[in-house]
């Protein structure tokens, strides 16, 4: 079985590769794994690979969950079609646009796949990228599609030059900004230029806009896509609930685009694909930043200032990490990444696994401030000890 790390190689060369839903099993399964290993209980270990939010769902998810899975579990017997429309209504409010321009899937991965599937093929390549979120490359080498991979700047920021170069003849552009794993943004007064530039060189181009982790950008001027997506039916952009709103678990994502887009978009996307839990949690949440329009906000604050504080833990030893705009950082370590992810789990923190070609660069998630605080008793402990043996 080929490990995650190892899907962009293969993307990269068009070689075949597995799809997600493994390697969201096999990170499970490591994860119990690592903490038999280290004989403590699976919640107990520091857990900063997933890019997952610590603090879960909140109050209101939780209860809104409780009123449909209940003890008797009657909820459990049916299929999720009522739930649907009405997420998807919620979802329309929220932004300002019509249902017909919204499309729900399990995870932002669903909208990753489909999109891919319906874009990209053998004769028109995907483009993104290196290193990027593999999702797309993935499918594309499952499915033998062309791909053109674009070498980040000395900066670890997104060539817009060379990618426009890139997405001439090429079927779709996946555009992940901030991007995954190397946190950084695409500077605001570039985004819509870059964006108008790449429709304008290719009239065939599909722009897939992954914006999973804009609730956490604090560059000033930095703003969504949708309304642009909602007007231009080659934008497409996939938004989840699985950061800020702290539920992973869960699996809900969603697509907003032009409602012709979201239509040829549903001649490959299966439906059902979300529970009951999933899609009323999801619809709860909506409802909160109604009541309570503090909530992410607040949660980007708090990201905010564990990120600057284990930001300035690596710093303060001289090892220079990206300007980060999400729930992670990506910084040097010093050594192979591997090794350092090793000793890492020795002290009971898990890290990021190595992405190719920046082999001593680990992306490592943003806890809560304890949890931070703790790991960097743990890196402390890893540095200095790599030290010594170098000495």
């Amino acid at each position: 079985m080929l490990s995650r790390r190892r899907f962009l190689s293969h993307a990269s060369a068009g070689a075949a590769g597995l799809y997600a839903a493994t390697m969201v099993r096999t990170r499970f399964r490591e994860q119990l794994a690592f903490a038999r290993e280290m004989g403590i209980a699976p919640e107990e270990a520091i857990n900063l690979a997933n890019n997952e939010n610590s603090l879960g769902p909140g109050d209101a998810v939780m209860d809104a969950i409780d009123s449909v899975i209940g003890p008797e579990g009657v909820i459990a017997g049916r299929y999720p079609f009522r739930f649907v429309g009405p997420l998807q209504e919620a979802i329309a409010e929220k932004w300002g646009v019509k249902p017909e321009n919204v499309l729900i899937g399990a995870g932002s991965t669903q909208i990753l796949v489909d999109c891919t599937h319906q874009y990209a093929s053998r004769e028109k390549a995907l483009v993104g990228s290196l290193p990027t979120y593999e999702e797309c490359f993935g499918y594309a080498a499952l499915m033998g599609y062309r791909t053109k991979a674009v070498p980040l700047t000395a900066d670890f920021r997104m060539d817009l030059d060379q990618t426009l170069h890139a997405v001439k003849g090429s079927g779709m552009l996946f555009y992940c900004n901030p991007n995954n794993p190397v946190a950084t943004l695409v500077d605001p007064a570039e985004g819509k230029d870059f964006l108008n530039r790449a429709l304008a060189v290719n009239g065939d181009l599909r722009i897939l806009i992954d914006e999973a982790y804009i609730d956490y950008v604090t560059t000033p001027g930095h703003e969504t896509m949708i309304p642009m997506a909602v007007r231009n039916p080659r934008l497409i952009v996939a938004r989840t609930f699985s950061k800020a709103y702290g539920m992973a678990g869960l699996r809900v994502g969603y697509a907003i685009a032009h409602e012709d887009t979201v239509a040829e978009l549903g001649e490959f996307h299966m439906g059902n694909s979300v529970s009951i839990p999933g899609l009323v949690a999801a619809n709860a949440a909506l409802e909160r930043d109604k009541s309570d329009p503090d909530y992410l906000p607040n949660e980007k604050r708090r990201n905010d200032e564990a990120r600057s504080f284990i930001l300035k833990f690596f710093r303060d030893r001289g090892l220079d990490a990206t300007d980060a705009q999400t729930n992670f950082i990506f910084t040097d370590v010093g050594m192979p990444v591997e090794q350092f992810q090793a000793a890492c789990a020795q002290e009971g923190v898990r890290v990021g696994r190595p992405f190719p070609p920046l082999w001593t660069r680990c992306r490592i998630s943003i806890g809560t401030m304890d949890e931070m605080q703790r790991a960097a008793t743990a890196f402390a402990a890893v540095l200095d000890n790599a030290q010594k043996m170098a000495a």
